[in-house]
């Protein structure tokens, strides 16, 4: 088997399995008061502790992490629960990109459906113009989202510079950050990049899925610039109600552990990686190169083959690709709109594939790609 869809899900690693079952024989509610209880919150806290060191974030200052049930949900919490927050007579417009995961716009559009102004910023070849922030952001303008990468194109934004803009014109406006591809993939700290709110998932970075999490910065705390959008016992600081999924958590925590120890090694193997990668597939597709990319996530486009097609083939020799994002790959009837915003026309959208590597990607698994493209163009496109 050749997997290269590591930006859908990753296996389980060691750390990860070791913390689950630790989890799995602490049976205990982390919320009762009593020995049990207290051993299971001891847990949820190491893997917190665990969150925090790999986000880069002081355990002992006032920023939260908040665990949830993946990123779908963080990233939901985010944007609700910070709009919401909002008084009546406050401002009415918001922000993101024409090409932000599914969890983000659905709720966007949600939000426009209730009288929010919405403006998505254009990504063309996975560029945001730090003129467009200047031009969108204004006075009534109380928060924006921007991923730090794209999951279809490997487009780093610049959420920095962007966010740091935005602040300039209205220092009320608060940033969101959609960190799920980036997480463990790049340096990164959100107090460092400007940012308030920020996603992170466990099952991209070899944990199990079904957990996640929101970074909360102090200063959206202490401002009281978000509230829960699911009510109950008060978990989670009163943010996110419900028993926590403690076998998810722990798994996370150790994942955490296991990627944070090796983030340079990693980057400078994924670089390496790519950069062959690249070499071995411009003589037969057309790559889809961002103007800066992260280094595990390649889109290339096919010579007049509908990436379907190439997929069947792919995974008929054990070879196992995507065409785009997995969250919404079973409902697309349309070309993905990441790669219409990054600029390919619809017919080219429909031939395009994505691969994604994992630090345990080999070269040997590149020729194996590229030998069974080869093949797969010869035969399809006979057949065409």
């Amino acid at each position: 088997m050749t997997y290269l869809d590591n930006s859908a899900t990753t296996y389980l690693c060691d750390s990860a399995k070791i913390m689950m079952q630790k989890a799995i024989d602490s049976f205990g509610n982390p919320s009762s008061l009593h020995s049990i209880g207290f051993e299971a919150e001891k847990l949820r806290e190491a893997a917190r502790d665990s969150v925090y060191k790999a986000l880069g974030v002081r355990k002992s200052s006032s920023d939260k992490i908040i665990f949830t049930s993946g990123g779908t949900e963080a990233n939901n919490m985010a944007i609700f629960g910070c709009v919401r927050s909002k008084p009546s007579n406050f401002g009415k417009k918001i922000i993101t990109t024409d090409s932000e995961h599914a969890s983000v716009l659905t709720p966007f559009k949600a939000l426009e459906k209730e009288g929010y102004r919405v403006v998505y910023l254009p990504t063309k070849n996975g560029y945001v113009d730090i003129e467009d922030v200047k031009k969108n952001v204004d006075k009534d303008t109380v928060f924006i989202s921007v991923m730090a990468v794209n999951n279809e194109t490997g487009a780093i934004y610049d959420i920095q510079n962007i966010f740091k803009t935005a602040k300039s014109i209205n220092p009320n406006i608060t940033t969101h950050c959609d960190c799920v591809q980036g997480f463990m993939k790049m340096p990164f700290c959100p107090s460092r990049l400007g940012i308030d709110l920020c996603t992170i998932s466990s099952h991209k970075i070899h944990g199990p899925k079904g957990c996640g999490a929101l970074y909360i910065s102090a200063d959206v705390i202490k401002t009281k610039r978000i509230i829960p959008i699911i009510c109950g016992g008060g978990q989670e600081g009163n943010l996110r109600s419900g028993t926590e999924n403690m076998i998810g958590i722990c798994g996370f925590g150790g994942a955490c552990e296991y990627m944070y120890s090796r983030i340079s090694e990693n980057i400078e193997k994924l670089t390496n990686l790519r950069e062959y990668a690249i070499e071995k597939l411009s003589p037969i597709v057309r790559i889809n190169s961002p103007k800066n990319y992260i280094p595990n996530i390649i889109n290339f486009t096919l010579p007049s083959i509908r990436s379907e097609t190439m997929l069947h083939h792919l995974s008929s020799t054990g070879i196992f690709v995507s065409s785009g994002s997995a969250c919404s790959s079973n409902h697309a009837k349309t070309a993905s709109h990441v790669l219409l915003a990054f600029g390919l026309s619809e017919k080219e959208a429909d031939s395009s594939l994505r691969i994604s590597f994992c630090e345990d990607n080999t070269k040997n698994d590149v020729d194996a790609l590229v030998d069974a493209l080869s093949k797969g163009i010869e035969k399809l496109a006979k057949s065409n």
